[in-house]
C-alpha cells in the first residue's frame, strides 16, 4: 500500500516577525510522522501576511505546485494558512481540484472533520486580522498626529529618544556634522556630490546604514558612501526635523518624499531641525539643477553595459553620452583607467562601432536559433485547475435542465468540450513541479527586432556574451580599430544548463562555425 504523502507549510506574518517558524515546523513533522506520512516537501513565508494572494507567496507557489503530488497539505495551525477567508476558499479548491486534504498539526482540523469545521475557523482567523489591522492604524494615527516617531530607523542626523509612548528624535551630532558640512561645500565652495561621497570614504566616514549599526553596537557590513546615498541624505524634508510620507501614488524615497502637514496645513516635527530654510532650500536647487533629465525615460542606448568588460581589470566598461551638431560621439570608458584615481592606462572607445560589431556578430550566430524562455512552476496551473473544474460542474449543472436538442444545450455542450480539453492542458502542466524551458516562438533575431537596447542587453546576457576591450597601443591613430575587441559567447542559458560534457561541445562547435546553420 501506498504511504501518504503530504507538503508542509508555515508563514510567518510581519506582526510577529520575533518568531521563528522552526518549533511549527517540528510540530508538523511529528504530527507527520504519527500519521504515517511522508513528507515530500516544506515550504515557508516570511514577513507575509495571511491577507496577501496566494500568487503572491513564494512559499505558497511552492505548495502550489506540489498539489498533484499530495495527499495532505500541512500546517501547525489555521491562521497560518491565510487569514483571509477568500484567499482560504480559493487554496481548498485548488486542493480539491488535485484531491488534496487540507489539515492543521493541533488536531483542530483533521482529515476526518476538514470539510465541517475549515470554513468556520477561517471567517473568525480573518476577523481577528481585521482587529489587528485597525488597531496598528488607529495607534499610528495617533503617534502620527503628536509627531512621534513611527518605528524603524530614524533618518540620518537624527537618533530616536524618549519613552515607549512617545519617542522623538534628537540630533545625532556625529552624522549632523557631515550633513551641515556637505551642504556648506555644495553651497559655499561648489563642491559635487561625486567628490563629496569619494571625500567621505577616503576619510572612513560611515554612510547611513554603517552608521546606525556601530550606534547599536551591532556589526558593520562595510558599505561605502554613493553619489546617490549623499543626494538622498541632503535632499530629504527629514533634515528640516519633519516627519514625512510618500507622495500618492509614489514609492516612498527621499525624492517623492512629502512633509506630513498638521490640521493647519503645517509640516508636523518630530524633533530639531539640521539645516536650516534658506540652507535646505539651496541644496535642494543645486542638487535640482546637476539632476539632468530626473523622471524623463532613458534612452536605454547602453547596449552592452555589464557586458564589455576592461581587459585591463576585468571592470564594466561604462558608455559616457556626448553629442555634437547632432552626431553621436560617445564611447565606452573603464572608470579604473580615469584621472588621478586611475589603477592602469586609459580603455576608451567609440560606442558606435562596437555596439555594430557585436550586433552583427551575436545575429550571425544566433539570429535563426529558436528562442527559449524559462518556465518556473509557481502553482497558477492548479489554480487555473480548479476554477475549470468549478466551471465544468456549475456548467454540467446547468445542461441537466435545457432542452436536450436546443441551441442552448449545443452551446453548452460545445463550451463543456472546451473546458474539459483546457482541463487536461492544466492537469499536464500541474504536474511539472520543476522549472523547464519553453519554446518562446519565433527567433532570436526577431525578438531583437522588437527589443529596445535594454531588452537586447538582456538577450545579450542569456546568451553568455562577453566583450573583452583592451586599451590603445602607445601613439596609435584614433580611429576605431577592430582588433581591441574581442567578442565571445557562451552560448544560450538553454545550453548552459544540460550536461556540461554536451554544453562543451555545443559551444566548441559555436567557436568553430561562422554561423548556425
Amino acid at each position: 500500500m501506498r504511504q501518504p504523502t503530504c507538503v508542509i507549510y508555515d508563514r510567518l506574518s510581519r506582526l510577529f516577525a520575533e518568531e521563528a517558524p522552526d518549533h511549527r515546523i517540528a510540530a508538523c513533522r511529528a504530527h507527520a510522522e504519527q500519521r504515517g506520512w511522508e513528507v515530500i516537501h516544506v515550504a515557508t513565508d516570511t514577513n507575509v501576511s495571511g491577507a496577501s494572494a496566494l500568487e503572491g507567496r513564494p512559499g505558497m507557489r511552492e505548495v502550489l505546485a506540489r498539489l498533484p503530488h499530495a495527499d495532505f497539505v500541512l500546517a501547525a495551525k489555521l491562521d497560518r494558512y491565510a487569514r483571509s477567508v477568500l484567499e482560504f476558499q480559493r487554496l481548498l479548491r485548488a486542493a480539491e481540484s488535485t484531491r488534496t486534504t487540507i489539515v492543521t498539526a493541533d488536531g483542530v482540523v483533521s482529515p476526518e472533520n476538514a470539510s465541517i469545521i475549515i470554513n468556520v475557523l477561517a471567517a473568525f482567523a480573518e476577523y481577528e486580522r481585521d482587529m489587528i489591522t485597525a488597531r496598528i492604524t488607529a495607534s499610528k494615527e495617533h503617534f502620527r498626529s503628536r509627531g512621534n516617531h513611527l518605528g524603524g530607523l530614524a533618518p540620518y542626523g537624527y537618533q530616536v529618544d524618549g519613552p515607549v509612548n512617545n519617542k522623538r528624535w534628537s540630533i545625532d551630532e556625529t552624522a549632523a556634522a557631515i550633513v551641515r558640512e556637505c551642504a556648506e561645500q555644495l553651497t559655499q565652495h561648489g563642491a559635487s556630490l561625486s567628490g563629496l561621497a569619494r571625500d567621505l570614504n577616503t576619510r572612513g566616514a560611515l554612510p547611513p546604514a554603517d552608521h546606525a549599526r556601530q550606534r547599536d553596537g551591532r556589526k558593520l557590513r562595510g558599505q561605502r558612501w554613493h553619489t546617490t546615498t549623499l543626494r538622498d541624505v541632503l535632499y530629504t524634508p527629514a533634515v528640516r526635523g519633519w516627519l514625512v510620507q510618500a507622495v500618492p501614488g509614489t514609492k516612498r524615497g527621499a525624492l517623492t518624499n512629502q512633509p506630513v502637514l498638521d490640521a493647519e496645513g503645517r509640516p508636523m516635527s518630530a524633533g530639531p531641525a539640521i539645516l536650516d530654510a534658506e540652507t535646505w532650500s539651496a541644496v535642494r536647487a543645486i542638487i535640482d539643477e546637476k539632476a539632468k533629465g530626473r523622471g524623463a525615460e532613458r534612452s536605454g542606448r547602453a547596449l552592452l553595459l555589464h557586458v564589455a568588460r576592461c581587459s585591463e581589470c576585468d571592470g564594466p566598461m561604462y558608455r559616457q553620452r556626448r553629442e555634437e551638431r547632432g552626431k553621436d560621439y560617445s564611447t565606452y570608458v573603464c572608470r579604473n583607467g580615469v584621472g588621478k584615481q586611475g589603477t592602469h592606462r586609459p580603455n576608451v572607445i567609440v560606442a558606435g562601432p562596437v555596439e555594430t560589431m557585436v550586433t552583427a556578430d551575436y545575429l550571425k550566430k544566433f539570429g535563426r536559433m529558436a528562442l527559449m524562455r524559462w518556465a518556473e512552476p509557481d502553482g497558477s496551473a492548479v489554480l487555473q485547475l480548479s476554477e475549470v473544474t468549478t466551471q465544468i460542474e456549475r456548467l454540467a449543472g446547468n445542461l441537466v435542465h435545457l432542452a436536450p436538442d436546443g441551441a442552448a444545450a449545443r452551446i453548452a455542450i460545445t463550451q463543456l468540450n472546451a473546458l474539459e480539453r483546457r482541463q487536461t492542458e492544466l492537469r499536464a502542466e500541474a504536474e511539472h513541479t520543476e522549472g523547464h524551458w519553453v519554446d518562446a516562438g519565433g527567433t532570436v533575431a526577431d525578438e531583437w527586432e522588437r527589443r529596445d537596447d535594454e531588452g537586447r542587453r538582456g538577450l545579450l546576457t542569456d546568451l553568455g556574451a562577453r566583450v573583452v576591450i583592451s586599451p590603445p597601443a602607445p601613439k596609435a591613430p584614433k580611429r576605431f580599430d577592430q582588433s581591441r575587441v574581442s567578442v565571445g559567447f557562451e552560448g544560450p542559458a538553454w545550453w548552459r544548463d544540460v550536461d556540461p560534457a554536451e554544453a562543451m561541445v555545443r559551444a566548441i562547435a559555436l567557436e568553430e562555425s561562422d554561423a548556425l546553420y
